[in-house]
């Protein structure tokens, strides 16, 4: 009997409880119909305390649409049930938002269906979905590519909206309506073929359970049961890895890809996914999208639209941000006071006598980091230096090689962001580079054992701001 199939399934699957306050979303066709009636029913024979209210939303798609809400308004009257009524014009919504018409209608549904539920106070949103509906929804997917996530199909339950009819085939639903005498609507939409589902349900299922598997939807429906059951696990794998493979805030998350290379493939995917979500609100990524990004060196970009942009600069992927170009600047520094600059860099010099240092290990006991300070030789500096901006062509000679090289191509190959690059000062003594914060510092400005001042240059911990 569908009523206690219908019951058993509720109860099975904690759905809703007997005092649950239910907004039901009701088109007019056979099964949004049909779980009203199980729906009155359930709450006449076994839960009195239950409940129900009718929501009816007018797409404005069809010749039929106002008979079809005329129809609701009619059943919601007859059965003594409260009624909420919402319309759209859901083709120019669809024009104005660049969107499909099936993907317009389903924004505006829901966002009635939210407020609707609101109104009544609803603890759950209940829609009428069956176990046929995920079947195709199954092959559908199947058919545009996709993954474990895809294969779920129709979730049971998606925050409080419910689909308690997962467990029917459409015709048990139709045998249900006419053996009690139920009158439904027909959506003559249902038969053109030139919609994929519609297609799907009406020419290849069919011909699945003729000449593959009577069962066929019935094991597509079980399929999907079985991926939301492995998804949760995975999804709570995610979560709990997140943390640990990100850094920054939402709107500079960066995520490290040299991390996600030791993983296996499946959950370097997942969160790849994850992160194209949170970055740009990116839904549903395909496979090579996300095999694209986990294949990118070192400096290579991966773009879809002007304003989705990323880079793996060091190991770690993150967002391009479209910045202001930094206007030149040019400051003499004597190195008596600190230098500030408007990027909210800060850069303090003093000089250190090499003589007051104990005698053993001299050299080795400065601490060389290039990214923060650096050491030179002060007899071969002339001050005031010059401070200025990076410009097209700059080269020196770094410490240790033998030739000149681009400032750019070091940069790069220090793997320093492409962000931070545009606001590194450049020092030169006489004209000629001595040191670029993040580089090493000049050959010919470099501390021997003959050196008797040294002159160093120390960038402060201080917030930075754009240049």
């Amino acid at each position: 009997m569908i009523y206690q199939k219908f019951k058993k399934f509720v109860e099975a699957e904690k759905l809703f409880s007997p005092r649950s306050r239910l907004l039901v979303a009701v088109s007019g066709g056979q099964d949004s119909v049909a779980l009203v009636h199980l729906l009155v029913e359930l709450k006449k024979k076994d839960w009195p305390q239950l409940q129900i209210a009718l929501a009816h939303f007018n797409h404005e798609l069809r010749k039929s649409a106002d008979e079809d809400e005329l129809f609701v308004r009619n059943l919601a009257k007859e059965l003594g049930l409260k009624l909420f009524t919402g319309r759209a014009n859901v083709k120019e919504f669809a024009e104005r938002k660049q969107l499909n018409l099936e993907e317009a209608a389903r924004l505006k549904r829901y966002e009635f269906l939210r407020k609707a539920a609101s109104k009544f106070e609803a603890d759950y949103i209940l829609t009428a979905h069956t176990m046929t509906d995920q079947a195709e929804t199954v092959l559908m997917k199947v058919f545009r590519g996709t993954g474990l996530e895809g294969l779920q199909g129709i979730r049971l339950k998606t925050g409080n909206i419910v689909r308690p009819l997962l467990c029917f085939e459409r015709q048990e639903l139709e045998d249900y309506l006419r053996e009690n005498h139920f009158e439904f609507r027909q959506d003559e939409t249902n038969e053109d073929e030139r919609f994929l589902r519609n297609k799907i349900r009406l020419k290849l299922i069919p011909l699945l359970e003729k000449e593959f598997d009577p069962a066929i939807t019935a094991h597509l429906a079980e399929a999907a049961l079985i991926a939301q059951g492995e998804n949760e696990v995975l999804s709570q794998t995610v979560e709990k890895i997140w943390p640990r493979v990100t850094r920054g805030g939402s709107s500079h998350l960066e995520l490290n890809l040299r991390k996600l290379e030791k993983m296996p493939p499946g959950l370097a995917r997942r969160l790849v996914r994850k992160y194209l979500k949170a970055a740009f609100g990116l839904e549903s990524p395909t496979f090579h999208q996300t095999q694209a990004v986990l294949t990118l060196q070192d400096g290579q970009k991966f773009s879809w639209g002007r304003r989705q942009v990323l880079v793996r600069e060091a190991g770690w992927l993150r967002k391009v941000e479209k910045t202001k170009q930094p206007k030149d600047f040019s400051f003499n520094w004597d190195g008596q006071s600190p230098l500030r600059l408007s990027s909210g860099l800060e850069f303090v010099a003093r000089f250190i006598s090499v003589k007051k240092l104990p005698p053993a290990r001299r050299l080795s006991q400065l601490e060389f980091d290039d990214a923060k300070r650096c050491y030179l030789d002060a007899s071969k500096v002339t001050l005031p230096l010059e401070v200025r901006n990076r410009r097209p062509g700059d080269k020196y000679q770094a410490l240790g090689l033998h030739g000149e090289k681009k400032i750019k191509e070091s940069l790069r190959e220090r793997k320093i962001p492409q962000a931070e690059r545009s606001v590194l000062p450049v020092f030169l003594s006489a004209g000629k580079i001595v040191w670029v914060p993040g580089l090493p510092i000049s050959e010919e400005f470099k501390v021997t054992r003959s050196t008797d001042k040294i002159l160093l240059i120390e960038k402060q911990n201080t917030a930075n701001a754009s240049i």
